[in-house]
């Protein structure tokens, strides 16, 4: 079934729709979520906000979007929620790179990039903190755009469509973080 059949089944009462659209899209979901926060406590926080949305408000979707362009839309306005809410408390700037003591969210998200054995868990680690290290250069917009592209694997159409920005917008916040990632870990070498 399709996510669009899914959410209909589920408003008529399907339970069980309900639950194959969050197999479907939790992993995805999370996975963007622990990039733009950081943190996986927050992670987990903010997407069981957005299937409790999705439970209370189901009727909000309208058929014309995507339904992952739509959750996408919930999932990054409960996430700027978040950052005001703490940037209003701390009164500091929103995070740029993870707290020391959060594990690496790359080899969170990603385990299966790497490999076993002693000495290539070590390469590994050491490229996963390049990574890591790399997308901390990067501005939250141009970090948002990438993590949405690559990790939760959303065309650049659907990022306009949950970011409310223009297409060529999107496509110059991703070439931006592509050129300046590519320096940044050339500059490691």
């Amino acid at each position: 079934m399709t996510d669009a059949e899914l959410i209909a089944s589920f408003i008529n009462g399907d339970i069980a729709a309900l639950g194959a659209l969050i197999e479907r899209h939790k992993n995805a979901l999370y996975s963007y979520l622990l990039r733009i926060t950081g943190r996986g406590d927050v992670a987990d926080d903010i997407l069981q906000e957005v299937f409790l949305k999705i439970i209370r408000n189901p009727n909000l979707y309208k058929e014309k979007n995507k339904f992952r362009a739509w959750l996408f839309t919930i999932a990054n306005n409960a996430a700027m929620d978040y950052f005001r809410k703490e940037a209003s408390r701390k009164n500091e700037p929103l995070p740029q790179q993870n707290s020391e003591n959060e594990e690496n969210t790359f080899a969170a998200i990603a385990p299966d990039v790497l490999e076993d054995g002693p000495e290539k868990r070590f390469e590994n680690k050491q490229l996963a903190e390049k990574i890591e290290r790399a997308l901390a250069s990067l501005s939250y917009e141009q970090r948002q755009v990438f993590y949405m592209r690559h990790y939760s694997e959303l065309s650049f159409n659907e990022i306009a469509e949950i970011l409310n920005l223009p297409i060529g917008t999107v496509l110059a916040r991703m070439s931006r973080a592509a050129d300046k990632l590519r320096k940044e870990i050339e500059a490691m070498q």
